[in-house]
């Protein structure tokens, strides 16, 4: 439990009406003087990406309960029904060797199963990281791209042929 679980608890409200909460007092505050339009954008979304990137660990971490909760259910069924399957197993007077053999192939295909849940994980990183890569290369690029619009335009005002028109 994190620290934050542990204060939302104490006042009784979920993590959910505090993050509404916490919404609500900057809807409150009047706006700052622009001085631009672009003013008004980079506040905007600065704002925006703000809150996204605090919800963000608690949208995961929500879905990461649920996921495991349902996890240990299916772990759980399988436990609760051991007894009654060892029971009727145990009736059936199965040989031991093939109880051996099945258990043998079992062990072979949870160790493929593990083995390709590591690769599997192994390549959602590697394809975040190329996805982050990709967005900081994109990043450079449009900042290069805006410096030299601003250089053209610079360019095209001091430019005497525009001047007289």
């Amino acid at each position: 439990m994190q620290i934050s679980d542990a204060e939302t608890r104490d006042s009784n409200k979920s993590e959910w009406e505090d993050l509404t909460e916490s919404g609500n007092k900057n809807q409150g505050q009047l706006a700052n003087e622009y001085n631009s339009v672009c003013d008004i954008w980079r506040d905007s979304v600065h704002r925006l990406i703000t809150k996204v990137e605090y919800q963000t660990p608690i949208y995961l971490q929500a879905y990461s309960q649920v996921h495991t909760e349902f996890l240990h259910c299916v772990d759980n069924l399988f436990g609760t029904c051991y007894i009654w399957q060892k029971q009727y197993f145990d009736r059936l007077g199965i040989d031991q060797k093939i109880v051996s053999s099945y258990g043998k192939l079992c062990e072979s295909g949870v160790n493929s199963t593990i083995d390709f849940l590591d690769i599997y994980a192994s390549y959602k990183k590697f394809q975040a990281d190329m996805s982050v890569n990709a967005l900081k290369i994109g990043n450079n690029y449009l900042h290069w791209w805006i410096d030299m619009f601003g250089k053209t335009v610079s360019f095209w005002s001091s430019n005497s042929f525009f001047k007289n028109s």
